[in-house]
């Protein structure tokens, strides 16, 4: 028994604090990001979308219009620590789409759509630039005649800043929505920013009430909102994004205009591996705008795939 005390008890008491040490005692980095990039500083992305956008406006007769713009596909790149600035990588990222046109006619309208944008993200900030095209929308007669097509053609051009706030370098939306990032533990972030956004909007038709059949308009922005991923085991995450903004705009040869509220939320899903990621998006916005006697609202919808490959 005196042996058992002095010689086997204290082996027994040290295996036991071996063997009940926590996982987390594993080596690791000591200086380990939460957010890590990868090994490969280049990303090819291939992209579909199924899109959705009507717009009910005074100066329609309070008719509303649909876009017939169903599927976009588009291809774009990343490229990261593009150069260094201010002490900060600078990475890009580079997108264009474009409506499939043998999947918009849908017996009474055709569309012609573009999207191209270009993302910069330095630290904590996301700066996007994009130039948005769309035109032939079909009106909605509530009456029960049948939908017309009305040849309206919408351009949009929009520069945005945003700050993730309260990130500090445990949260980044890129490893969500443009998969070039590893996110290690669920964090989210507060979003602060703003944008210089114009949108020009012209009725070749001439049947829906415009000045001079054409509506021109330059805003600024501000926005606010919150973002949280959650992260999982073996790669998975699921993201949701909020965010609110104001805006006050100007239209062309009009003393002032005054936008009113927009809503911005999305969410994405999806999976992020060494070489390739992939991600399901589903966003969804709102706005209503006041400008000189008309009021308008419109609501955009897309349901997003996205696929990532590194090199």
């Amino acid at each position: 028994m005196k042996l058992f005390l002095t010689r086997i008890l204290p082996l027994l008491i040290l295996a036991c604090s071996v063997f009940s040490a926590p996982a987390s005692a594993e080596p690791q980095e000591p200086d380990e990001p939460a957010v890590s990039k990868f090994r490969e500083r280049i990303s090819l992305r291939f992209l579909c979308d199924y899109n959705f956008m009507m717009i009910k406006n005074t100066a329609y007769g309070d008719e509303p219009l649909s876009s017939n713009r169903p599927v976009d596909v588009g291809i774009g790149f990343g490229y990261d620590s593009l150069f260094t600035l201010f002490g900060t990588s600078w990475d890009i990222s580079f997108d264009f789409k474009y409506g499939l046109p043998f999947t918009t006619s849908n017996g009474h309208s055709d569309s012609k759509t573009f999207e191209t944008g270009l993302d910069l993200f330095p630290g904590d900030w996301w700066l996007t630039a994009k130039v948005r095209y769309y035109s032939g929308f079909a009106q909605n007669l509530e009456d029960g005649d049948d939908d017309s097509f009305i040849d309206l053609t919408v351009f949009d051009v929009y520069f945005s800043i945003l700050w993730m706030a309260t990130a500090g370098g445990r949260f980044a939306p890129r490893s969500a929505y443009f998969l070039d990032r590893r996110q290690k533990s669920s964090a989210g972030s507060m979003v602060i920013g703003g944008r210089l956004q114009h949108n020009y909007a012209e009725d070749n038709d001439g049947v829906l009430g415009y000045e001079d059949n054409k509506r021109d308009i330059t805003s600024f922005w501000g926005d606010m909102g919150y973002t949280y991923t959650f992260v999982y085991g073996n790669g998975y995450f699921w993201n949701l994004w909020g965010v609110v903004g104001v805006a006050y705009g100007r239209e062309y040869d009009d003393d002032g205009n005054l936008l009113l509220p927009e809503a911005d939320m999305k969410t994405a899903l999806g999976y992020i591996g060494e070489s390739w990621s992939w991600n399901v998006v589903l966003k969804c916005g709102y706005s209503l705008i006041a400008f000189g006697a008309h009021l308008e609202e419109k609501f955009v919808s897309a349901f997003e795939i996205l696929v990532v490959r590194r090199f």
